[in-house]
């Protein structure tokens, strides 16, 4: 079963990759018959990618597409979708900053990356609390609770960038440094194998005192 998901979402990303289909889904909405294949698209994105410092850069992407799809199904009166997308979009805050994190545990420069949260989730905050007065009641709690979200996500982004301009973290520093692996004292140095006070050393045997 696990080969033949990942088969699927390979065949997926191949087909999805053509420019035509790739903008017609990008503009898909979650009213939209192709916006499941929308989402297997960003999913299989992800997968592609081993550096953590891109994978931040595309949960914070997803995470203001998910914001704007919200706001898309307000306007269509909608807002039974909205519930799931504000979930998927704390999880792209979430991730984003688990992301950056892993980078900076590598040693990596992650200040680009915080800036990047730190300037995205203060405009989702202007637009989630603009939202919040034209939601019906139902998805009002989903709304405040991405607020907090967005907040807590640029706190987040803020409390690093200003440790590392205090100098309390490194802007990036190289992998394993310390104390090289096996330097301690040398093996073997000291007194030589096998060697050890001659035996029978003291007054040399054999040398008669001197005749009188």
């Amino acid at each position: 079963m696990t080969i033949l998901k990942s088969l699927f979402v390979a065949a997926v990303f191949l087909i999805l990759s053509t420019n035509a289909f790739s903008q017609e889904k990008s503009q898909a909405l979650p009213d939209d018959p192709l916006y499941q294949a929308k989402r297997e698209m960003e999913t299989a994105e992800l997968k592609a990618r081993f550096d953590p410092l891109e994978k931040a850069t595309l949960h914070t992407n997803y995470a203001k597409e998910r914001l704007a799809e919200v706001k898309a199904m307000v306007s269509k009166g909608k807002p039974k979708f909205v519930e799931d997308l504000i979930k998927d979009y704390e999880k792209d805050v979430s991730g984003a900053m688990d992301e950056i994190n892993k980078a900076q545990a590598q040693g990596r420069d992650v200040s680009e990356a915080l800036y990047a949260v730190e300037k995205s989730t203060k405009k989702h905050t202007e637009v989630l609390t603009d939202l919040l007065g034209k939601v019906p009641e139902q998805a009002k709690p989903a709304i405040t609770r991405a607020i907090e979200t967005s907040k807590q996500g640029r706190n987040r982004a803020l409390d690093v960038l200003n440790k590392i301009q205090r100098g309390e973290l490194p802007i990036g520093k190289p992998e394993k440094v310390g104390k090289p692996e096996g330097v301690g004292k040398p093996q073997g140095v000291g007194k030589p194998e096998g060697v050890r006070n001659p035996e029978g050393v003291g007054k040399p045997t054999g040398i008669p005192g001197r005749k009188k």
